[in-house]
């Protein structure tokens, strides 16, 4: 007879039984945690609306309900991807910051190509897209088998892959002539920008692995609880690894759409600072720092909550450093939110032992 292992966590895991997902407490754990994201969804988009009001008027309306909302989501697209893969590494409890210079390497991969291989453009896609795949698979490994803290290993890995780009183009821009990619980067069928097709098709996919399947799911109980999920049977170590390789995709799809947007490999600018501002954009789509809770959908609204803010910013001629300023004050405060949440969480789950404790007691008084 098969044995039934639950998730019990506050932010919401599942069961496994013979390989399917239980049903009982555990999907009411799940239906809150996706009621909770609906919520923080239309959260940012109405704080997305109230900023389009606030610099609509201050801007005295010039193009920012126009022309502007394309470039809002034409700016954010390559930050949207990047953000795809990080907050399904954080959904799965761990943390990948080394996107971005991941990202910076996919580009030099791709200009080297290029170069050495007579402009041959898909050898040059696949390289990058491997490069990128290997880079996240050198994370993953590092975490979920030789057991480094994933801010530690990835930090270490951030570094050297921003050094591995740079001597590649040895510290330079180097150019990258194709007409498809420029195609891709600049051009737009509707008035809508080719990369933010991209970044839907990205997006899709990502939420139905996410929502409707059980791969998904078993993420979701990974970062919750990485012991109840190894009693249930799930391998632990097997997810942790293909979270850091789903982001290192992300991240080298991230990069290919950067080549095709500048023309160029660029080993640092475009790419370093990705990793942040994405982490920012996950943080205030609702994902929690522990694990287990957040959604695709929530990371994607809170990068174009940030990418509406620049704009806006730009716009009514605030100087770029503000900008900066501005987004790490949107990080403390995700922050500062994600920490208030987690302390009435636990506070609920205190009050509820607390009366469970006492029916027990009222129950052992009352027997004979």
């Amino acid at each position: 007879m098969s044995t039934l292992a639950e998730m019990g966590t506050e932010n919401g895991g599942i069961a496994v039984e013979g390989g399917q997902t239980s049903t009982s407490g555990t999907s009411r754990r799940l239906t809150n945690t996706l009621s909770r994201d609906v919520l923080i969804d239309f959260a940012l988009i109405a704080a997305l609306g109230l900023l389009m009001v606030i610099f609509g008027v201050a801007s005295s309306g010039k193009e920012f309900l126009g022309s502007n909302i394309v470039a809002i989501f034409d700016s954010g697209a390559i930050l949207g991807v990047v953000a795809v893969g990080e907050v399904i590494v954080m959904i799965a409890g761990a943390l990948d910051i080394s996107v971005g210079s991941n990202a910076g390497l996919v580009t030099a991969a791709v200009s080297e190509v290029m170069v050495h291989q007579r402009n041959n453009l898909p050898l040059a896609i696949v390289a990058g897209l491997l490069v990128g795949a290997l880079a996240g698979a050198v994370n993953g490994f590092a975490v979920a088998y030789l057991r480094i803290n994933a801010v530690i290993a990835t930090l270490a890995t951030y570094s050297a892959f921003l050094g591995a780009a740079l001597l590649v183009t040895n510290g330079n821009q180097v150019g990258v002539v194709s007409n498809f990619l420029a195609t891709l980067g600049t051009g737009s069928v509707a008035s809508i920008p080719y990369l933010v097709f991209i970044l839907i098709v990205v997006v899709a996919i990502a939420m139905f692995a996410m929502r409707s399947t059980l791969a998904g799911h078993r993420v979701y109980a990974v970062g919750g609880s990485p012991t109840a999920s190894r009693l249930a049977g799930i391998r632990v170590q097997r997810y942790l690894l293909a979270v850091f390789v789903v982001s290192g995709l992300c991240a080298a799809v991230a990069g290919v759409m950067l080549v095709g947007q500048t023309g160029t490999a660029q080993p640092t600018e475009g790419s370093v600072g990705l990793e942040l501002t994405a982490i920012t954009a996950v943080l205030l789509g609702g994902t929690g720092l522990t694990g287990g809770t957040g959604s695709v959908l929530g990371a994607v609204l809170g990068v174009l909550v940030l990418s509406t803010l620049d704009n806006g910013l730009l716009l009514i001629g605030v100087p770029s450093f503000w900008q900066e300023v501005a987004t790490g004050g949107l990080l403390l405060v995700a922050v500062l939110l994600q920490d208030v949440g987690g302390h009435r969480a636990r506070w609920r789950a205190v009050r509820a032992a607390r009366r469970r404790a006492a029916r027990s007691s009222a129950a052992m008084a009352v027997r004979p």
